[in-house]
């Protein structure tokens, strides 16, 4: 509920006459002067005679029988929007340096003024007719509401007609009265307080001069929202600029659409898209108005004020982009642009076109989930994945749900609101496995429906800290076949090219996902991987150096043409035949989505990293809630996790998109990561978990609000081509790159901690990364104890087994100050490129202009995330 009060003040009796410092009647120069100072008079106080004006209109439409069907807070109310279309912002009445009326209604219904408190006049009609605020019989409708207005003399006059005709008001002599005579205080509004309690859908509005409070009833089931229209750039374009918007939209039978010249605007689907003009002279601000109408005729108007630059979009980019838009030799970045589902270029499917394709719901309170009960609602789930047509295996302490066939489940197994517990002491280490596609799991909403992991999982190996289980894991068995190959690759491809050459395509066909992998220890083919370092920086007992440098890229076939097989997204790592590439296959789940939902564990207050906890317990994975493995085209948005080890890993999965995620409670181990997965899509991650700050040797460790999950989101094992777009880490945290070969990682316009160590990663198993990290502008929030040599940022350290990152690609970095080493010890660069270091660059995302470069228009579901 929002409340404004005003202390009504009383206005004085007042000298008709306009009292100005004394000028000769000869003197033009002093005339001008007094034309002037009232001029600016006038303009002073013409946006509180709006708002005054606002006020009556507004009540007299809610007398008239207009229904409220918008409220939105304003700086100076609230905007409300009336059921025939129009609206207008009001507010209490607030002390005002200048002679306003008091406006309210007689104990005759009409509309008076006075400007002493005590003695009030009616407002008439051009013919002399009063105007009775209530009863609309007898009165034009050209005649009803009061409007004032201050002349260029700065005397009051008032119209009854819209504007059509004006008559100055007067005081009991007759006398015009002057807004600015003399010294007093007005009030800018017929209201002296108004309360909108959301709640219970009511607006109350209380008139001045003690006439009594009114209440009116408030529609909310009536509107048209555009989402990411708020976001900071989310209505300014670029000439010929095309964005599309998610529309959400309630009791909208009708649309109508106003737009400028030059711009069009369409609606379909709950899509809007706005593609600016191709020509301006200059950068102007212009309204596109979406009017819509109801079911019961009601209409409401949404207003977007479109700002159109008059450069094209990528006229003022840092060099980088345009070294990658012009192909240029010393070009540095990939395309990273077909990461998330469906290459991103929509976005997954809501519940209703789920519905509308076939899906099923099945409600887990039909199967004896009872929510807030305290009690196990895990048999209630898995009955409820029964119902929809999974079949129950138990393989060890794991009950597999899955479908004959590896056919889709088509279901959407739907928890209302409440709490559910799935994992009690009884169920410790029986991890819950849907082993099958085509399902959604929902919740009413992120803040409604919980999850509940009350008892934690223990060590699979004692010691091993990685290895508790996972209470609900989303999982194909098979995935990538390492013992055989479908074909062997027998011609080079460059980094970024779709085609390769294969020995026989006979076994492939457009639509399958495949496997591109090479895993070879040739020292020349591993020097390349590490390169500008070399090999005798790495022990000899390191992986890459021991068994190979290693990748793992998974693509979708778009076609097949004799022994050329074309992929729908571009090879992120240059192919060279002579290292014995090979084609595999890839056997997945598609289209599973998780959203709505809340997790919940409960991650111990004191988190240590790499510290067993009791009774066989790992601080670093007792409590993870779900995890999805080898899924194609999936998702999980709108989800919060509270106090848990990990978060979710996307592992061995390919363009999976999470998004809407945010994490809070204790802090614990991980956030979310692409596992050995290609092009996946993690954004809009808000890690705000608290905890005890890590320290450095000799230190005590602080309590930190927001410290964050100790590895920030980001990447693992052999991970291709993901995207940490747009995500906010805890200020004790970093990005995470957890070694074992991630390679091609896009940090885009990212918010955090930037502390070394917090990448993650076994020394055995550096590098932490390998080429192509990309960092794009980059906010640090802190960067703490980043100097660790002579107050250097070192990415590879020659004189530490655990910190090891082959030179990344630095744009745009600013907010908290670092300094890059140029190099370190030997003179091999430390860094690939590095471009505007303390002030951030144009694209903001880099993401999103490569997907716009690609498409033609930045899809909806971004826009709606901004």
């Amino acid at each position: 509920m929002r409340k404004m009060n005003i202390k009504q003040l009383l206005l004085p009796a007042v000298c008709s006459l306009l009292l100005l410092p004394l000028q000769s009647c000869d003197d033009d120069a002093d005339k001008q002067a007094q034309a002037e100072y009232m001029k600016e008079q006038v303009a002073a106080f013409e946006g509180t005679v709006d708002r005054l004006n606002a006020s009556i209109l507004c009540y007299q439409s809610l007398l008239s029988g207009e229904i409220p069907v918008g409220i939105t807070p304003i700086e100076t109310g609230y905007k409300v929007e009336l059921s025939g279309g129009n609206a207008y912002n009001i507010g209490a009445g607030e002390e005002v340096d200048a002679f306003f009326p008091l406006i309210t209604i007689s104990e005759k219904g009409n509309w008076a003024y006075s400007f002493d408190g005590s003695n009030y006049l009616d407002f008439t009609d051009p013919s002399g007719k009063t105007l009775n605020a209530y009863s609309l019989e007898d009165i034009e409708a050209a005649y009803r509401s009061p409007q004032l207005q201050i002349d260029n003399e700065g005397f009051w006059k008032i119209t009854c007609d819209g504007g059509t005709t004006y008559a100055y008001l007067s005081d009991t002599s007759r006398s015009r009265i002057a807004a600015f005579g003399g010294k007093g205080a007005g009030v800018s509004s017929l209201f002296s307080d108004i309360v909108y309690n959301e709640t219970a859908g009511k607006l109350s509005l209380t008139l001045g001069a003690d006439k009594g409070l009114k209440d009116f009833p408030v529609i909310s089931n009536f509107y048209l929202k555009v989402k990411g229209s708020e976001a900071e750039d989310g209505l300014t374009f670029f000439l010929n600029e095309e964005r599309k918007y998610e529309v959400e939209t309630s009791d909208v039978v009708r649309t109508r659409i106003k737009a400028p010249d030059g711009w069009t605007v369409t609606l379909e689907n709950d899509e809007l898209s706005i593609k600016a003009p191709a020509t301006a002279s200059a950068t102007k601000t212009q309204n596109i108005n979406i009017i819509t109408t109801s079911s019961k005729q009601y209409q409401r108007t949404v207003t977007l004020e479109a700002k159109l630059l008059n450069t094209t979009f990528d006229a003022d980019y840092c060099n980088a982009w345009k070294e990658f838009v012009s192909g240029s030799e010393n070009n540095v970045l990939l395309d990273f642009s077909y990461a998330g589902y469906m290459h991103g270029e929509v976005a997954p499917p809501e519940m209703e076109e789920l519905i509308a394709r076939g899906y099923k719901v099945f409600d887990v309170t039909r199967y004896g989930a009872i929510p807030d009960d305290d009690k196990s609602d895990r048999e209630a789930f898995l009955k409820a994945l029964e119902a929809a047509g999974a079949k129950r295996a138990l393989n060890g302490n794991t009950t597999r749900m899955q479908v004959n066939g590896d056919a889709p489940l088509n279901a959407i197994i739907y928890f209302p609101k409440g709490e559910y517990i799935l994992q009690t002491e009884e169920e410790v280490d029986k991890t819950i496995s849907l082993t099958m596609g085509g399902f959604l799991i929902k919740g009413a909403g992120r803040n409604l429906t919980t999850l509940k992991m009350n008892a934690k999982n223990t060590m699979a190996t004692p010691g091993d800290m990685w290895t508790c289980p996972t209470m609900i894991e989303i999982k194909n068995y098979s995935g990538v076949d390492m013992k055989s190959d479908i074909t062997e690759v027998t011609a080079d491809t460059p980094k970024g090219g779709f085609e390769i050459t294969v020995g026989s395509a006979s076994k492939i066909k457009a639509g399958d996902w495949v496997c591109l992998y090479v895993k070879n220890n040739d020292p020349e083919f591993v020097a390349k991987e590490i390169a500008p370092h070399p090999i005798s920086d790495l022990n000899a007992a390191t992986s890459i150096v021991k068994d190979g440098a290693e990748i793992y890229d998974l693509h979708q076939v778009a076609s097949v043409n004799g022994n050329k097989v074309t992929f729908k997204e571009p090879i992120m790592h240059e192919v060279e035949a002579k290292y014995n590439w090979v084609i595999k296959e890839y056997k997945h789940y598609e289209n599973v989505g998780v959203e709505d939902i809340a997790f919940e564990g409960k991650a111990e207050e004191r988190f240590q990293h790499h510290e067993s906890s009791s009774n066989n317990g790992s601080y670093d994975s007792e409590y993870k809630l779900i995890d999805l493995v080898r899924l194609t085209d999936s998702w999980m948005r709108r989800v919060n996790f509270v106090s848990v080890s990990e978060a979710a890993s996307l592992v061995s999965c390919a363009n999976v998109s999470a998004y809407d995620i945010e994490i809070s409670g204790n802090r614990g181990h991980s956030a979310v990561r692409s596992n050995s997965s290609s092009r996946v899509f993690i954004g809009k991650v808000y890690d705000h978990s608290s905890g005890y700050r890590i320290p450095k040797a000799g230190e005590l460790a602080e309590w930190m609000e927001n410290a964050g999950q100790y590895h920030g989101c980001g990447v693992s094992k052999p991970s291709m081509g993901a995207v940490i777009w747009n995500v906010q880490w805890g200020d004790d945290a970093c990005y995470e790159a957890h070694a074992s070969q991630p390679r091609a990682t896009l940090i885009d316009r990212c918010t955090g901690a930037f502390i070394p160590s917090r990448q993650g990663g076994d020394r055995y198993e550096v590098p932490n990364h390998l080429g192509d990290l990309i960092i794009w502008n980059m906010n640090a929030t802190r960067t703490g104890y980043e100097s660790n040599w002579n107050n250097q940022f070192v990415w590879w350290d020659k004189n530490s087994a655990w910190s090891k990152t082959v030179p990344p690609v630095i744009v745009g970095f600013h907010g908290a100050s670092i300094n890059f080493a140029e190099t370190f010890i030997s003179d091999v660069p430390q860094n690939k490129r590095i471009e505007s270091q303390g002030s951030r660059v144009e694209p903001y995302s880099l993401y999103e202009a490569q997907l716009r470069r690609r498409l033609g228009y930045v899809p909806a579901w971004l826009t709606a995330l901004k």
